[in-house]
């Protein structure tokens, strides 16, 4: 688990130089069975991580890079969007793209997890969910690398309130492979779990899943969703789940409004 940290602004990079291709040790292997993004993205986050790219560092242009790897702009771009999405880069207008601060996860294994529907039965309430969107759609960089999939692949889009006793209580955003699972959109999901569905009508049980939590502000449209304030704090847990043949079968953001939840870890050494 990613410890959880308090939200707020990303810090101001220092005027760090900007970092020359040649400091890069890159590659691309056509023959991976691993997408040219994705193994670029990789590349870069490792060199974050071990301290060879640091925080306010200039990345090379996408020109530049996809020049020197041979690949195309659309592909770096990807790559680079992944990264700002994990919170690793950060793209500033009249700079480019720099490291940003940098994230440490600290790990921890827990057995056992539940959906919404049973976490909340567990507790003597009543689950249920408003739909905001349930529909098919082009997936992104981020969304794809989540489920290894290529680029321009289809996913289902799941968004909904989740209640308990009719109270708002998180804001769930789920992909699932289109091609898998495109019989899921004659389901409702309203009342029904998701793993429920997916065990029940497509043979498929969610076995293991991996989590990050982190703190954040709410936006208006958000807080709108959850009834609560603009600004308010919320847990935003983001989850990948497997099923028993280690496919991957769901990509999840998960908002969770803090003045109902907190999280609880049970370790033993």
């Amino acid at each position: 688990m990613a410890p959880i940290v308090s939200a707020g602004p990303a810090p101001r990079a220092p005027l760090n130089s900007p970092i020359g291709i040649d400091q890069l040790s890159m590659r691309v292997n056509r023959r991976a069975d691993t997408p040219i993004f994705k193994q670029i993205a990789e590349q870069l986050r490792e060199q974050i991580q071990n301290g060879t790219l640091r925080f306010g560092d200039v990345i090379p242009g996408e020109r530049e890079l996809s020049d020197a790897l041979a690949v195309s702009r659309m592909t770096l771009r990807a790559a680079i969007d992944e990264l700002v999405d994990e919170g690793l880069l950060l793209r500033q207008r009249g700079r480019g793209t720099v490291v940003s601060h940098v994230r440490i996860n600290k790990q921890a294994q827990v057995i056992g997890f539940m959906s919404f529907s049973e976490e909340m039965r567990s507790r003597g309430l009543e689950p249920s969910s408003r739909i905001l969107s349930f529909k098919s759609e082009v997936a992104d960089a981020a969304v794809a690398a989540q489920l290894d999939l290529p680029l321009g692949a289809q996913v289902i889009l799941l968004k909904r309130v989740r209640l308990a006793n009719l109270e708002p209580m998180a804001l769930e955003r789920c992909y699932v492979p289109y091609e898998r699972f495109s019989g899921l959109l004659k389901f409702d999901l309203s009342r029904r779990s998701l793993y429920d569905v997916l065990e029940q009508e497509f043979d498929t049980r969610p076995t293991m899943c991996q989590e990050t939590v982190e703190a954040i502000a709410l936006d208006a449209r958000e807080a709108r969703d959850l009834q609560v304030k603009r600004g308010d704090p919320a847990l935003l847990v983001t989850r990948v789940t497997r099923d028993a043949r280690g496919s991957l079968i769901e990509a999840e953001q998960t908002l969770y409004r803090s003045d109902r939840y907190r999280m609880v870890f049970l370790r033993q050494r």
